[in-house]
């Protein structure tokens, strides 16, 4: 298990202009799990299909229907609307973890941003319409291509839980993203000199830093306001990010500033 399960509670920060994930960990973060994966599952690769015999009824939810329509706009139609509501447009390869035990591999998975739910085939060759949903559990992660996805419950419950992209995992700070998509419904042309405008999904992500203590601090969307959430060590980032020219709103750029913050001698986001 990549996180184990985390309680927290919604507070404004009005003076940072963000929002905190105060959280309470039970067990102490399993990172090392992730990068023994991460190194051990290119070898992998080509090797036969595996799946747990109580994968199908412990962990799939067999009956739950798999959103796939939003506002009349059917998901399966992508020639309907612009963007995606998934993570991907297509269903990737991918394998499914309970704790540290490899569930399955090379099963077909992606993420509905818009129901937060993980979707599941047996095989990438598996018709869609046999899809089913993967069971919300924080025990509980998926590596879809490269992703890796985990779990986080609310309050100590599945519902209003969500799904994080762990983007970065380091000794005292991890980087979390969570997929979000704004819809935006067609809209039929006033006259017949315009044209129509299809449906879209837009990509909304959100960027959270969380502490070895389990705290969660959401980035705001400006460069200013984001430096502000390093607290102390704001000026030391701000010339790490000049000298190196990065844009802290570039998720590469992002994710490389996080990694520097990991390895000063004392994180203390704010």
């Amino acid at each position: 298990m990549i996180c184990p399960p985390l309680n927290y509670k919604l507070i404004e920060d009005a003076l940072f202009g963000h929002t905190i994930f105060i959280t309470k960990i039970k067990l102490q973060m399993k990172r090392a799990i992730i990068f023994v994966l991460l190194a051990c599952l290119s070898t992998t690769k080509g090797k036969a299909q595996y799946w747990d015999k109580a994968f199908t009824s412990d962990l799939l939810i067999l009956d739950e229907f798999v959103k796939r329509s939003e506002k009349g706009i059917s998901f399966d139609d992508p020639l309907s609307y612009q963007g995606t509501p998934y993570n991907s447009p297509s269903y990737l390869p991918g394998n499914v973890y309970k704790d540290d035990k490899l569930l399955a591999t090379n099963v077909g998975l992606r993420y509905n941003a818009i129901a937060d739910e993980i979707e599941i085939k047996e095989t990438l060759g598996t018709p869609d319409e046999e899809a089913k949903v993967l069971t919300k559990s924080e025990d509980v992660y998926v590596k879809i291509a490269d992703n890796i996805f985990v779990f986080v419950p609310y309050q100590g419950g599945i519902e209003n839980g969500g799904y994080f992209q762990v983007l970065f995992e380091g000794n005292q700070i991890q980087l979390y993203k969570k997929l979000e998509k704004k819809f935006t419904a067609a809209k039929k042309a006033k006259s017949t000199m315009l044209q129509d405008t299809p449906a879209k999904f837009t990509d909304k992500p959100e960027y959270y830093i969380v502490t070895r203590t389990g705290k969660f601090y959401v980035l705001p969307k400006s460069k200013n306001k984001k430096l502000k959430v390093f607290g102390s060590n704001k000026d030391m980032i701000k010339a790490y990010i000049n000298e190196n020219r990065l844009d802290l709103n570039d998720e590469k750029d992002l994710r490389g500033v996080i990694k520097y913050y990991d390895t000063v001698g004392s994180v203390s986001p704010q």
